[in-house]
């Protein structure tokens, strides 16, 4: 069962990997994850570790938005055996503690709870 229903609340438009995008910009997803400091968390399948899988994601994003810390990320990886509601769950979670960039690449979910805002003069 869905914990929340995200269709009431303005749904979030999901983006995937584009490889014609990381050449306009000039590095990969794969470089970029590089720099940061990853905490790793894998669904399995199973109802009650996936539950508490999901509860430490939450956790693992107020954390770092609360540190404002930009070098920091979440990697979630789905198995599997991992349920199509906890995918979406994963999503909703994203959505409803407000993370600026998540990027879903197959069986890996990227997340990056934090960035620095730049400033730019305008000439």
């Amino acid at each position: 069962m869905i914990k929340k229903d995200a269709f009431k609340e303005n749904a979030t438009f999901i983006g995937y990997r584009d490889k014609e995008f990381e050449k306009i910009i000039g590095y990969t997803l794969e470089e970029y994850v590089k720099k940061k400091s990853i905490t790793t968390l894998e669904l399995n399948g199973n109802e009650k570790y996936d539950d508490s899988i999901l509860d430490r994601f939450r956790l693992e994003i107020q954390n770092i938005i609360n540190l404002q810390d930009p070098a920091k990320g979440i990697h979630l990886k789905f198995s599997k055996k991992t349920t199509y509601e906890n995918v979406i769950r994963s999503f909703q979670i994203c959505k409803e503690e407000r993370c600026p960039t998540y990027v879903p690449d197959g069986y890996d979910f990227w997340v990056f709870p934090y960035y620095k805002k730049r400033h730019y003069e305008q000439r």
